[in-house]
């Protein structure tokens, strides 16, 4: 049998140069360069044409800003750093995820939860169309939300304790393409939980109305009955408030990734529940901060300088959750622009940037 050739001859691209050099595959960069074509075209158009909000908006959304194109930019660098190695961890992590039995256990009960949810209407009579969406999107939400907290503070520490870390970066894995790969495994589990249950949820919702208002009228925007826009309005809404909701899971899987560095189990998840709340609450915070309005301005001249300056803190470092909660939408009927899903994403992904590197630098200077 002849030997293998030296790897020094096949056709590879290195993404690192010295001893601990990892060699990338040149199809896998071709790949590479393919998505961020993409991506960069996506940009190019979002800034000369971008999106408009629906009639009857401020336009306040139609703003561009750099920050905007930051948010693709960011894209672009996780698309770059998803090499093999961490494309092979990204995988594994999601099998052990999904194998795991409570995780097996919580999107069995949403599922359930969720397609008997057309049962609970009669606790809101009159309003059964809007409670529906309330109570679809905010127990997807929550049940998502405890996904993502529990599986990302226990993702790094167990390899640790349980030693396979040496294993796994003895072979030709850097410790930031291991983070990557954690993450990207998260994003994995909660992308597949989120559409499970956005699916189980969408059809309940379409029985719903259909049952109530038969399958011709159910899809006309007549004003009136249970789906007064039409039932393809709301399922297009319902499915970008499902999809904005993906930005919020970013967040809190990079937060808790970030918190399992510095925080023992439990702590780290208390800790992540209450970075959530807060950043529900973040326009008060913004208010109390420097915001406008007469509530702002009452409330701020009865604060001392010490109490303003831990305010502005909090309000400079919290998320901005309550960009991804769209329910007051969903519930009055009123459209959700794309315009403003690309503001909210690209906000969303330059905080999941800044817990990622923390994550890094915490993980890459701790000893083994």
């Amino acid at each position: 049998m002849a030997a293998n050739p030296p790897l020094q001859s096949q056709n590879v691209l290195s993404s690192r140069q010295g001893s601990e050099s990892v060699q990338i595959p040149a199809a896998w960069r071709a790949k590479q360069f393919i998505a961020l074509g993409l991506v960069a075209l996506l940009a190019i158009w979002y800034a000369l044409v971008g999106w408009r909000s629906p009639r009857g908006d401020s336009g306040a959304a139609d703003s561009f800003s750099v920050f905007d194109l930051l948010g693709f930019a960011l894209l672009g660098v996780l698309i770059w750093l998803a090499t093999p190695a961490a494309w092979t961890i990204a995988t594994t992590t999601f099998q052990e995820a999904i194998r795991r039995k409570w995780m097996t256990a919580l999107l069995g009960f949403a599922i359930v939860m969720l397609a008997v949810s057309t049962f609970f209407t009669w606790m809101q009579p009159g309003e059964e169309q809007k409670f529906l969406r309330d109570y679809g999107l905010g127990f997807t939400v929550i049940m998502t939300l405890i996904a993502a907290i529990f599986l990302g503070v226990a993702l790094i520490p167990p390899e640790i304790e349980r030693r396979t870390i040496f294993t796994i970066l003895s072979k030709p894995v850097t410790r930031g393409e291991f983070l990557v790969g954690k993450y990207l495994g998260l994003m994995l589990t909660l992308l597949m939980n989120l559409a499970v249950m956005s699916v189980i949820f969408l059809l309940a919702y379409s029985w719903f109305v259909i049952s109530r208002e038969g399958a011709g009228k159910a899809w006309l925007a007549d004003g009136v009955g249970v789906s007064r826009q039409g039932l393809g309005f709301d399922l297009a809404n319902l499915g970008k408030a499902l999809g904005l909701h993906l930005g919020a899971l970013s967040i809190m899987a990079a937060l808790a990734i970030m918190l399992s560095q510095f925080l023992s189990g439990i702590t780290a998840i208390i800790a992540a529940f209450l970075v959530y709340f807060l950043g529900q609450s973040a326009s008060y915070w913004e208010r109390l901060a420097g915001g406008g309005g007469a509530a702002s301005e009452v409330v701020k001249p009865a604060l001392s300088p010490a109490i303003r300056g831990i305010v502005d803190s909090v309000y400079f470092v919290l998320p901005r959750l309550d960009r991804f909660d769209v329910r007051e939408r969903l519930v009055n009927d009123l459209p959700i622009g794309l315009n403003y899903i690309a503001k909210a994403g690209a906000s969303g992904a330059i905080y999941t940037a800044v817990l990622l590197c923390v994550a890094y630098f915490a993980f890459s200077d701790r000893e083994f």
